[in-house]
């Protein structure tokens, strides 16, 4: 696969829910404009803050597909930022070698966010719900994330499309990333 400059870009629009939210009507949405695959997971998140750098984050994530280490950018607005996925294979964990390496470089102790997921991927762009829980804070999200965009206008349009026909208003978005929500918030 050729880099494009985008490559190494998540361009996401995120926006807290309130847990009364009928994400049944979410569902059927976007069923309506014909998903290429919907599933359900669950999703184990570690996060890791190296120390003297602020302004990225280490994520180790782990489910029944996948399992990444991941760099992100951190601060400011969430919408256009860096990440770097380092696919680690899903066969077995590697937690334990994460760890190892996050307290070699001092970025312990991790942080874990547990999310239900439900996620419906198009094209060009992934819609999840989910309910993410971090110790005893809880939080309901649903994004949308541009996929292989050639820029981060044509992404920016994309999530601009698909939040439009489902009823999310982009000025009404977060613009706090999740680790910072759940876990700093709590600090």
């Amino acid at each position: 696969m050729n880099a494009t400059p985008t490559a190494f870009l998540e361009i996401e629009h995120k926006f807290v829910v309130k847990r009364d939210f009928n994400r049944d009507a979410l569902f059927t949405g976007c069923r309506a404009l014909a998903p290429e695959r919907e599933k359900a997971l669950t999703v184990t998140d570690t996060y890791y803050v190296p120390p003297g750098q602020a302004d990225c984050i280490y994520r180790h994530r782990i489910d029944k597909e996948i399992q990444q280490l991941t760099l992100k950018s951190r601060g400011g607005d969430n919408e256009v930022r860096t990440e770097i996925n380092l696919d680690l294979g899903a066969s077995r964990s590697q937690s334990d070698a994460v760890e190892a390496w996050m307290g070699v470089i001092g970025a312990l102790p991790g942080h874990g966010i547990v999310k239900e997921i439900r996620v419906f991927d198009f094209p060009d762009c992934e819609v999840v719900y989910y309910e993410a829980i971090h110790k005893t804070k809880q939080i309901c999200c649903v994004e949308f994330e541009a996929k292989y965009a050639d820029s981060e206008e044509e992404g920016l349009a994309i999530l601009q499309r698909y939040e439009e026909q489902l009823g999310f208003d982009a000025t009404q978005r977060e613009k706090v990333n999740l680790f910072d929500l759940l876990v700093t918030a709590q600090s």
